[in-house]
């Protein structure tokens, strides 16, 4: 413990030196000059470290919105106010105006910021625009489902599923849920992305991405023992092994022994942007991203999906009810196809309403590029910014009884716009969101018809590293149903 209050306080004396002049600035001119815009209310915290600590504290335990933003909110009763993190000057964003404000002005406002300890891990991803890197995104992903069509996409996630739930989960009485949706996932996303299905080469690129992942938000200073430390000895594991991987597949490519089309590398290689071709670095760092956006986010989900699951049965039954449809309506088809997925709309209900008791991503931060105004206050050039994507999930405002579990609220037309925003929203939603679907809707459609199981720790709590976690895995007692 000591060793860590050391290692934060030494980064906020070197990083934050310029943070007691800036806030003393901007508080010297709201006292001064009492007329026009001023900034939101809030407080800058301890000296240099600022309120780094509450915030970092609130991010361990998944609880960003509730123990950092709304105890906030309410004590300068105003959605947005200021404070430092990071040793950085920071407005901090939340409710549904907030949401619209910030998708509908992203590029227009703001640019890419990141953590200190992003920054370093990630050094080709810290000065793209938004816009770019939006673009970039949704041109990689449009081609991998055009060249993935959804049939065939479909059919290699229902392919894995089976496999992973045969290999790794039938014929055991205990399992623990979240390292298997683990596997799952990543041996999904190194089949599609990467075309790696060696299952020992996945584990040895999982091992090291775990210990990339369990340091990407963290104090960043390189001892031996922290985080970060372990952080950065995967990530140049992880860039030898992706640089030796990217060398092999340009000399196929080369000798047609690969397709331009048969995965996301292969189209990051051989595919133009507006700017050119992508860099060897860039490539890596990019690969990286996608592998977390395709792991982590979805691995979080699945988990929490299966852990309502087991605590109400009511709900299991609505779900094993719609899968077993779907089944029937398939025969004599085994595979699933992209329409049945389609069909599985009381199943998204539920995760969508999962995805709103426990934000998958607690938020995202930007840097503001030219002086705003917002509700009447003024947000100064160069500050930063964060948005909690949870800040509107358990509000009475927004949602009727918020903290009752009640999958029918997404029926219809769901949620009023911007209250419920997991993905993102318009031209800069996540680009990956429609695999994220289809990933999590075809393992649960397995998984459901397969088994039930009971919570083996039934108060077990909830950490957050990258995303959240349940603390010990979720161990659960495993039962096949007889059919």
């Amino acid at each position: 413990m000591e060793l860590f209050f050391f290692v934060l306080i030494s980064l906020f004396l070197i990083a934050s030196i310029s943070l007691g002049i800036r806030s003393f600035a901007y508080k010297t001119k709201e006292k001064v000059t009492g007329t026009g815009p001023t900034l939101p209310p809030g407080s800058f915290g301890w000296p240099i470290m600022g309120e780094t600590l509450q915030f970092l504290a609130a991010n361990r335990e998944g609880a960003i919105d509730h123990k950092f933003i709304s105890k906030r909110t309410t004590k300068y009763s105003s959605k947005i106010f200021k404070t430092s993190i990071f040793g950085e000057n920071f407005i901090v964003f939340s409710g549904a105006a907030a949401n619209r404000f910030i998708f509908s002005n992203d590029s227009k406002f703001f640019i890419r910021w990141w953590p200190p300890s992003f920054q370093k891990l990630f050094p080709s991803m810290e000065f793209v625009p938004i816009e770019h890197d939006a673009a970039k995104g949704r041109k990689l992903m449009s081609l991998f489902f055009k060249f993935n069509e959804a049939q065939k996409l479909v059919a290699s996630i229902d392919s894995i599923s089976r496999n992973q739930l045969k290999n790794n989960w039938e014929g055991k009485n205990e399992v623990k849920v979240y390292p298997l949706v683990k596997m799952y996932t990543f041996t999904l996303a190194c089949h599609l992305f990467l075309s790696i299905n060696d299952t020992q080469k996945v584990l040895k690129l999982l091992y090291h991405f775990n210990n990339l992942t369990d340091g990407i938000l963290s104090v960043p200073l390189s001892i031996p023992g922290t985080p970060f430390h372990r952080a950065t000895r995967a990530m140049e594991s992880l860039r030898k092994g992706i640089y030796l991987i990217i060398k092999e597949r340009r000399e196929a490519l080369a000798k047609n022994l690969a397709s331009p089309t048969q995965d996301v590398l292969s189209q990051m290689i051989a595919v133009p942007f507006d700017d050119g071709f992508m860099t060897e670095l860039e490539i890596v760092d990019k690969i990286l991203a996608i592998l977390f956006g395709g792991e982590e986010t979805t691995t979080a989900t699945i988990t929490f999906a299966m852990k309502y699951l087991s605590e109400m049965p009511h709900l299991y039954n609505e779900v094993l009810k719609e899968q077993r449809e779907i089944t029937r309506s398939m025969k004599p088809r085994e595979v699933l196809r992209f329409d049945d997925i389609q069909k599985m709309r009381y199943t998204w209900n539920f995760v969508n309403e999962v995805m709103r008791h426990i934000p998958i991503v607690q938020g995202a931060f930007r840097e503001v590029k030219v002086d705003i105004t917002f509700e009447g206050y003024v947000i100064p050039k160069g500050w930063k910014l964060y948005w909690g994507v949870g800040s509107t999930h358990h509000n009475s405002e927004y949602f009727s009884e918020p903290e009752r579990f009640n999958p029918i609220r997404f029926e219809g037309n769901g949620p009023s716009p911007y209250t419920h925003v997991p993905f993102g929203v318009g031209p800069l939603m996540c680009p990956g969101h429609e695999y994220a679907r289809l990933t999590i809707l075809v393992f649960l459609h397995y998984v459901v018809k397969m088994f039930q199981w009971e919570p083996i720790l039934p108060n077990e709590k909830m950490k957050f590293k990258a995303a959240p976690m349940p603390a010990e895995g979720f161990p659960v007692c495993l039962s096949p149903h007889q059919i």
